[in-house]
């Protein structure tokens, strides 16, 4: 397997599979929803797509530099997520970071990880096979995310241990992880990141928590499909099976 780790998109992706990872907050909150139940995540850049997309029943999630857009039901925080009962409801979600970089990703075969569900990820793509992988982060404010290439390097690190010698990685992965020398608690790193300070300064310190919590979660989010609003894309995320 080749391993490839982009700290941001860096286009094109002729890799077997795509993994994005925005771990504050949206790959956390989205693996949250379907594991807790949720029929289907679409995933918008834009809020008045979010608004046009919604049908009555459906739940309208998202932030904008951390908070709901008005007229939304809730945020993205993965503490206040974990609360809802969300079993068989369509969700339409917007984040500042994730759609944007999912815009930039050949889509191809596209998961979403983070600490939560990496055990998970790492089985499919060794069960499956994949002859390479890249690994892309969303970064924070289009740059790169102390907190996202932590969450790649866990990957990198882990893919490394089950396949020894038949793991090629990339100088970037090999980077990302490194970076795991320097915080023994991934919680650490989300702490130091300005994604973790931001917010942390809003108040949603508890949500670094939530997303730094290692293989607590068996859902993995994947690509079903991909539609347009006025020429703005919607990104269907269902369970992997």
């Amino acid at each position: 397997m080749r391993l490839r780790v982009d700290l941001i998109p860096r286009p094109p992706y002729g890799e077997s599979a795509v993994v994005m990872i925005d771990v504050l907050r949206a790959t956390t909150s989205i693996t949250i929803l379907l594991e807790r139940g949720a029929r289907e995540v679409w995933v918008t850049p834009r809020v008045s797509t979010a608004r046009q997309a919604a049908r009555e029943g459906d739940l309208l999630l998202g932030e904008r530099e951390g908070i709901p857009p008005e007229g939304f039901h809730y945020g993205t925080s993965p503490v206040e997520l974990e609360k809802l009962d969300v079993a068989g409801r369509r969700v339409i979600y917007t984040s500042d970071n994730l759609p944007i970089a999912l815009n930039r990703v050949d889509r191809n075969r596209v998961y979403l990880a983070g600490f939560r569900n990496a055990a998970a990820l790492l089985e499919k793509l060794i069960a499956d096979d994949v002859e390479s992988v890249a690994v892309v982060c969303a970064g924070f404010r289009g740059a790169e995310a102390l907190d996202d290439a932590l969450a790649a390097g866990f990957v990198a690190r882990g893919l490394r241990l089950r396949l020894g010698g038949n793991l090629r990685l990339g100088d970037a992965a090999r980077l990302a992880a490194s970076l795991l020398d320097a915080y023994a608690n991934p919680v650490d790193g989300l702490w130091t990141s300005a994604s973790g300070r931001f917010l942390n300064r809003l108040g949603y310190g508890d949500d670094l928590a939530a997303a730094s919590l290692i293989d607590v979660s068996r859902t993995l989010p994947v690509l079903d499909r991909v539609r347009r609003i006025e020429g703005t894309p919607l990104y269907r995320f269902v369970a992997s099976a």
